[in-house]
């Protein structure tokens, strides 16, 4: 990978943002769950209801900020995103500190944290293709997606030693203060944004139209597809392993926390690297199979019925899926910013991430559903055998077609005469 994407002054500072935001989530994943149960003495049904909480406005807001990234300017969005999010998230704290914190406090909290997280991630979707040339977008891509799997790798067990060594709500104020930092990191990006104007027609109209064309382009219909299929069986999955790893195999939390840290070790190791292989292989040929790898390594779980195994194999079929995962979602994201215009960034990918992670609770819900009737076991297994499902989706596409980006052509923006 060539390091071109670093020589670019703006980007370094996005980039750096980016981790800084990336760290502190990473850190509160694990941080506000441990402040509810140890701190706030909640109950298993609450912590259910706060997690809820911070995937409920993805579900709820998504179209709507869509639409909103599109009429405004990006950077100012994702400063405004980060300073709410870090008062939001340090009232936690400060909450307990004062004797006041309650659980529904912190559900409100968390919640509207949740809805400007929705507004940041659309528009630092949406903002990166004015930071860095359009040749420069698979490196950018490349080296962001590598430094949130990091941030993955670290960030939780980092949280785990700051709730031990200093107590739940300071590591929340950890997670606080990474979006702080970024939000002084995106202040400094020297970028010219055009003064969006809200055209005249009704925001209904414009989320109708990012759903269009994110199921109608031969390029973005297939992804979000297979993106759903993914999310869908991956959740449903997860519930059922959660299950059985730790009660039917006896397996610590440890334990199982460490094959997940191998798979987000398999993905930055993708992300870091992926990009080089695009130009010797072909754009479309390479996501393809990536794919088919982080996909189809699922199914070696039907191996794994004894505590024994249990630990390799976890840790070999994550590790691929990571490495695969990795490597195709730098081309998958670089090809959806090249297909959509600038004018239109904000409603696709609103559109595109409403479909594909709705399948998200639905996936959990129907985990939990099938491994209360048919054993935790089974519920592992329809999710490992579900997954690969989706590679079908691009198999059968034009992307694998595609030689290099460059060969795309990008949906006509509505600016321009038709």
């Amino acid at each position: 990978m060539t390091a071109r994407a670093w020589a670019d002054r703006n980007f370094r500072r996005l980039w750096a943002g980016s981790s800084a935001s990336w760290f502190g989530a990473e850190i509160g994943e694990l941080a506000l769950p441990l402040l509810a149960l140890i701190t706030l003495s909640a109950t298993p049904g609450e912590l259910g209801v706060l997690r809820m909480m911070q995937f409920l406005p993805f579900l709820l807001v998504t179209l709507p900020v869509g639409v909103l990234v599109d009429r405004c300017r990006r950077r100012p969005l994702m400063i405004g995103a980060d300073l709410g999010r870090f008062v939001l998230i340090a009232a936690v704290p400060a909450l307990v500190w004062l004797g006041a914190a309650r659980i529904e406090l912190v559900y409100v909290l968390v919640f509207a944290a949740t809805v400007l997280t929705v507004v940041y991630q659309l528009s630092d979707f949406a903002f990166l293709p004015r930071v860095v040339e359009p040749e420069l977008l698979l490196d950018a891509n490349s080296k962001l997606t590598a430094t949130q799997s990091a941030a993955e790798i670290g960030g939780k067990g980092l949280g785990g030693l700051l709730v031990q060594a200093l107590t739940a709500p300071f590591a929340v104020l950890f997670n606080a203060a990474g979006y702080l930092l970024s939000a002084v990191a995106v202040a400094r990006i020297d970028v010219d944004e055009p003064v969006r104007r809200p055209p005249h027609r009704s925001a209904r109209r414009e989320v109708v139209e990012g759903i269009r064309i994110a199921v109608r382009n031969k390029y973005l219909r297939p992804l979000v597809a297979e993106s759903t299929t993914y999310n869908l069986f991956f959740e449903l999955f997860l519930v059922g392993l959660m299950v059985y790893t730790v009660r039917e195999l006896g397996m610590s939390p440890a334990l199982v926390g460490l094959a997940f840290t191998i798979g987000a070790a398999g993905t930055f190791l993708g992300a870091w690297f992926g990009a080089r292989v695009a130009g010797r292989f072909g754009y479309g040929r390479v996501l393809l199979v990536t794919i088919f790898v982080g996909n189809t390594a699922s199914v070696a779980l039907v191996l794994m019925n004894d505590q024994a195994t249990a630990m390799t194999i976890l840790s070999s079929v994550f590790f691929l899926m990571g490495l695969g995962t990795g490597i195709a979602t730098v081309h998958a994201t670089s090809l959806r910013q090249t297909v959509v215009p600038d004018a239109l960034q904000g409603r696709v990918n609103a559109a595109y991430r409403m479909v594909s992670w709705g399948a998200v609770p639905i996936g959990a819900g129907l985990g939990g559903l099938i491994a209360g009737q048919y054993g935790a076991r089974t519920a592992v297994l329809v999710g490992a055998l579900g997954i690969p499902i989706g590679t079908v989706w691009i198999a059968a596409s034009a992307i694998p077609r595609v030689r290099s980006i460059a060969d795309v052509e990008p949906e006509p923006s509505p600016e321009a005469p038709r």
